[in-house]
């Protein structure tokens, strides 16, 4: 794109290319570009298999790698990986977090007759809020 200033100071554009004349970006760096990373549903299943036998994300992730023939294989970065795995573990723990608290206080309502809790919950089954008397 080319621009000029016109006599009365204005910007003019009098030719301008739509089509790239240069390369946007190195082919060995393609993999690294956010509309080419994705987990596919096969690598979650392996990923989370992994995760449940005690295997570190990050040595999951090279694994993967090695497995694909090298980084640029696996479809997605390192950060993607652990981003990943992290919260899939952030979604048990705050479910399970639910869970213990709702059953803490149903033995603490068992166990007082003067005790009283009420809780709100999601269409998704999540806990929003309680009130306890």
């Amino acid at each position: 794109m080319r621009a000029r200033l016109t006599e009365d100071g204005k910007c003019e554009v009098p030719k301008h290319t739509l089509e790239h004349t240069y390369t946007l970006t190195r082919k060995e760096w393609n993999h690294l570009h956010r509309s080419e990373r994705e987990i596919r549903e096969r690598k979650v299943v392996v990923i989370m298999e992994m995760t449940s036998f005690g295997i570190r994300p990050a040595d999951s992730y090279r694994y993967l790698a090695h497995s694909a023939g090298g980084e640029e294989q696996v479809g997605h970065t390192m950060k993607d990986h652990m981003n990943f795995v992290n919260h899939e573990k952030i979604k048990n723990i705050e479910g399970d977090d639910a869970k213990t608290f709702m059953e803490l206080k149903q033995k603490q309502e068992d166990e007082k007759t003067n005790f009283f809790y009420k809780v709100q919950m999601s269409e998704e089954g999540r806990l929003l809020c309680w009130e306890m008397k």
